[in-house]
């Protein structure tokens, strides 16, 4: 660990839960449709690569 900012693997649940650091998450790629640029329409978040946003509902982004 070089970074006094990097959270330990061992706690680190963002990284045990999905895999990844949470600033390692790609936004936008996978929004749904062209006029709302990846943001979910109930509750106004970016939609991650997986098709997730804030509110936790998958809106089945392909």
């Amino acid at each position: 660990m070089n970074d006094d900012n990097e959270i330990p693997d061992d706690i680190n649940i963002h990284k045990k839960t999905w895999g990844k650091n949470a600033e390692e998450v790609i936004y936008g790629e996978r929004g749904i449709g062209d006029d709302n640029n990846g943001v979910c329409p109930f509750c106004n978040s970016r939609i991650d690569e997986f098709g997730y946003c804030a509110c936790g509902g998958n809106l089945g982004v392909d």
